[in-house]
Parts: structure tokens; C-alpha cells; sequence
């Protein structure tokens, strides 16, 4: 009995050691995992702050006065005389895909 009490008892602390290792391992691991996560979180909010803000001011710049204003003025456009005007026939082709162009 005293001859196998030693190597079991060996056994038994090493086991619980490596299990404690193992629960320490997934410990960690899981509270690295965690703080990933939260950066993660952290850049998806910013990325729709920024989104939003781009929105914003895609429609500010899409503005009808706005590019009026450039047109006059920036590039020296004017409204076209009537008789400047060309109406041409709407024509439909279909590509390779089917889709109307």
C-alpha cells in the first residue's frame, strides 16, 4: 500500500496542476478575446460615426444651389439659350447581360 500511495499521489498533484494551467490558459485566452472584442466594438462605432458624417455631407454637396453656384461661377457655365437645345430620341439597347444602359 505505502509502495503505490507516492506515484498516485504524484499523479494526482500533476493532474491538478496541468488542469489549473489549462483553466489559466482559457482564462487568459478569454480575456484577451474580450478586450479584441471591445476594440472591435470601439472601430464599428467610429466607422458608423463616420459613415453618417460622410452621408451628411454627400447630400450637402449634392445640393442643387450649391452646384449651380460652382457652375457659374467656378466654371463659367450659363443656362442654355432654348435654341441651343437638341431633344434627341430615347433608344433602349440591351448589352450582354440584359440590362438597360
Amino acid at each position: 500500500m505505502k509502495g503505490r500511495f507516492l506515484p498516485l499521489w504524484c499523479v494526482a498533484v500533476f493532474a491538478t496542476a496541468a488542469a489549473f494551467v489549462v483553466h489559466l490558459a482559457i482564462r487568459f485566452e478569454t480575456v484577451r478575446l474580450g478586450y479584441e472584442v471591445s476594440e472591435e466594438h470601439s472601430r464599428q462605432r467610429e466607422l458608423l460615426q463616420d459613415r453618417r458624417l460622410l452621408s451628411i455631407e454627400a447630400a450637402t454637396l449634392r445640393q442643387s444651389g450649391r452646384v449651380e453656384t460652382i457652375a457659374r461661377g467656378t466654371l463659367g457655365m450659363e443656362v442654355p439659350k432654348p435654341t441651343r437645345i437638341v431633344t434627341m430620341k430615347e433608344t433602349r439597347k440591351r448589352t450582354a447581360a440584359g440590362r438597360v444602359r
